[in-house]
């Protein structure tokens, strides 16, 4: 008997999070009709789970309309875990499962109050000591794979300044303009492709790749860079490398909330 209980209480709980996750795919409120074609059960059965999950504020319905969505508790559920959710725990499972398939070290950095900064790194089999590249480390803007990133995804307004400051730094302000046309197009080339290269840029002998990690309000968070010797990393941006770094980004950001656009 306790064990039937058991099976039912955990089918009742499936049930429950199938509806949620249906409101939670739309992007606009959804009739009790249509909830109930996703599902496949009778309407009057989800009815009974709406009217539950609407006194707990999981659910709210539209009082002219009828229609439901979800309501305050699951914002709150929502912020909750990501307020107990450690950005570097979510990354380090995807870190060293890259480190192991493909052998080359992995950073995880973050942008901070002087620029990206690394905060997590392992070494696969064919890493090398890199005491220029450690925890702590503050990279480049605009020649090292993350910082690439960070300047594409981050707002113009911000990023524009400190852009600036570091052309100025690497090139002077000779031709400042054309050089800065020329780092829009590559931060535009960045944005679309979802990668970026920086090859023979912090280290004459080593190239990076680095990703984007996403919050669930579409703003970039963090940056996945792998990196390892020329010719001995595949540093292009469809390569195997490339495309292995692209889904441990895509999960750690859907783990943070975000969401592929339509």
């Amino acid at each position: 008997m306790e064990e039937g209980k058991k099976k039912r209480g955990i089918q009742s709980i499936n049930v429950g999070f199938s509806i949620l996750k249906a409101l939670m795919q739309s992007q606009y409120p959804l009739p009790l009709k249509e909830i109930s074609e996703q599902i496949g059960l009778s309407p009057s059965k989800i009815h009974s789970y709406l009217v539950s999950f609407q006194e707990e504020e999981i659910v709210q319905q539209n009082p002219d309309t009828g229609f439901y969505s979800l309501g305050t508790s699951c914002l709150k559920l929502g912020l909750a875990y990501l307020d107990q959710s450690d950005l570097a725990e979510l990354c380090k499972p995807h870190m060293r499962q890259l480190a192991n398939d493909l052998g080359h070290t992995i950073f995880l950095g973050v942008w901070g109050n002087r620029g990206p900064t690394i905060i997590y790194r392992l070494d696969g089999t064919y890493s090398e000591t890199l005491f220029d590249l450690r925890i702590g480390s503050v990279l480049p803007i605009l020649t090292s794979a993350v910082g690439k990133n960070f300047a594409a995804h981050l707002p113009h307004s911000s990023m524009m300044p400190m852009i600036i400051e570091e052309i100025k730094s690497n090139k002077g302000e000779l031709d400042l303009e054309n050089n800065l046309n020329k780092v829009k197009e590559m931060l535009e080339t960045v944005k679309q492709d979802g990668i970026s290269q920086g090859r023979a840029e912090i280290l004459s002998d080593l190239t990076a790749i680095s990703v984007p990690i996403f919050d669930f309000s579409n703003t970039m968070i963090a940056g996945l860079t792998i990196m390892g010797k020329i010719g001995g990393l595949d540093d292009r941006i469809n390569g195997s490398a490339a495309k292995m770094l692209k889904q441990a980004g895509l999960e750690i950001s859907q783990k943070r909330g975000y969401q592929l656009p339509e």
